[in-house]
C-alpha cells in the first residue's frame, strides 16, 4: 500500500504541468498582441479600391486585418458593403460569411 503512495506523490508534480503549459501559453499570447497599425489617408484609399475591385470582379484577395491585439490574414472575396457601419462584408472559400470593420482592415493584397 505505501509503495503506490510513493508512486502517487511522483506523478503528482506531472499532473499539475498542464496548467503550467496554459498558464505559459497565456503569456506568451499576450507577448505576441501588437497595437492596431494607422494608416495613411493614401494607404485607406488603396485598401477602399482594392476591396470594390473584389466586389465588383468578385475575385478573392488576401486582408489581412485587426482583431483583438493580432494582425490576422485570409483570403477573402467582398460581398458587400456596408457604409452605413462602416464595414465589408466578405466570405472565405468555405463561404463562411465574415464581417469587417473598414478601421480594423490593415492591407490588401
Amino acid at each position: 500500500m505505501n509503495f503506490y503512495k510513493e508512486e502517487l506523490d511522483k506523478l503528482l508534480p506531472i499532473a499539475a504541468m498542464p496548467e503550467q503549459f496554459a498558464g505559459i501559453r497565456e503569456i506568451i499570447k499576450e507577448k505576441n498582441k501588437v497595437t492596431r497599425p494607422i494608416l495613411t489617408a493614401e494607404e485607406e484609399e488603396l485598401i477602399e479600391n482594392m476591396l470594390l475591385c473584389s466586389l465588383l470582379s468578385e475575385e478573392e484577395i488576401l486582408i489581412t486585418y485587426y482583431e483583438e491585439g493580432y494582425l490576422l490574414s485570409s483570403y477573402m472575396t467582398v460581398v458587400g458593403i456596408d457604409q452605413q457601419n462602416s464595414a465589408v462584408i466578405c466570405t472565405d472559400a468555405f463561404y463562411n460569411k465574415m464581417t469587417l470593420r473598414f478601421s480594423n482592415i490593415i492591407d490588401v493584397k
